[in-house]
């Protein structure tokens, strides 16, 4: 599988693009070489029959048997270039009440860099939690072992 098969299955037929892409993270490249089509086709049939014909059953075990022979650097460039998106955007809003829609109170403004916040609605008086992920941005500051700052530019050439 190339770009333009990849980009294709994502654009045309991203019901097998998406159900290939999970039979493969669920078999693992291993798992797929060592199996015959017969094999993955009745692992698929066995939890999406009822959803797909026959045919498009095939074109799923097809497309995770392409995704194995790719290397991960080359799935996630290819994903990256169609602009798949690689990861799930948060549950909920911050500063939204998940039930009602309506704005939050904070109770408790610790400021101590705790990612969960106790709430009260203010539209119905219902009280929460709100869980918050760190994620990773950059490194900044850096200094090297003789206390001199990095020069970020040359470290990216």
């Amino acid at each position: 599988m190339d770009y333009q098969e990849f980009k294709k299955l994502y654009c045309e037929d991203p019901v097998v693009f998406h159900l290939g892409m999970e039979l493969f993270d669920a078999k693992g490249k291993d798992s797929i070489f060592s199996s015959t089509d017969q094999m993955l086709y009745a692992a698929v049939r066995e939890k999406l029959s009822a959803l797909l014909s026959e045919n498009r059953l095939m074109d799923v075990v097809k497309a995770a048997k392409d995704f194995a022979r790719l290397s991960a650097v080359e799935r996630l460039a290819y994903a990256a270039r169609c602009g798949v998106i690689l990861e799930d955007g948060p549950v909920d809003e911050p500063g939204i009440r998940p039930l009602c829609g309506g704005g939050l109170e904070y109770l408790v403004e610790d400021g101590t860099g705790l990612f969960i916040r106790d709430w009260r609605c203010k539209e119905c008086g219902a009280i929460g939690k709100e869980g918050w992920r760190k994620v990773f941005d950059c490194h900044y500051n850096v200094w090297d072992g003789e206390k001199r700052m990095v020069n970020r530019q040359k470290l990216n050439k």
